[in-house]
């Protein structure tokens, strides 16, 4: 979906049929004081007694529109605008998609990782790897270089695979 398709969808689903009865109403009460104004003229104009007749008669249909649009806008205000189910959905899946986006950006730029480190929310996994890698490095300890390694590939299955794979290839002439 372009960005045109996209926008006018948007004013769509924003659209309120409530305002949109209020805007129609004021231009029929508009145009009510248009035909109010229009017959005055003809009967400060017309000489015809049936013309003034008929402008009188026009007039009077004229208020009883007036007083139409005045009872809905005083019925308005109790009415609520409901929105149609899949413009609810639309809604609820570009949320989602929206706070989807944001969490995969903040993992891939690695900016939730340093929020998690500053915050002190290490994982336990992590933890071990460290605390596996000190014993590896520390001249006490018996931990050797093949036993961290067995234990990254144990709790890593990717990287199980590729040493697998890298061992392969690595054993073929």
């Amino acid at each position: 979906m372009g960005v045109r398709q996209a926008f006018i969808c948007l004013l769509l689903c924003a659209c309120s049929p409530t305002a949109k009865i209020a805007s129609d109403a004021n231009e029929i009460g508009d145009r009510a004081d248009r035909i109010i104004e229009l017959t005055d003229r003809i009967g400060d104009t017309s000489k015809e007694v049936e013309s003034i007749r008929s402008a009188s008669d026009i007039q009077l249909e004229a208020r009883k529109i007036k007083r139409s649009v005045s009872d809905i806008h005083a019925t308005l205000p109790g009415t609520t605008d409901r929105t149609p189910w899949w413009a609810d959905l639309l809604r609820w899946l570009a949320i989602a998609s929206a706070g989807a986006a944001a969490v995969w950006i903040l993992t891939a730029s690695g900016v939730l990782g340093a929020v998690r480190a500053a915050l002190g929310w290490i994982p336990r996994r992590k933890v071990t790897e460290a605390q596996m890698m000190a014993a590896t490095l520390a001249q006490d300890k018996p931990e050797t270089v093949r036993e961290l390694v067995a234990m990254l590939r144990a709790q890593d299955p990717l990287l199980d695979k590729a040493m697998r794979q890298v061992k392969q290839e690595n054993s073929q002439p």
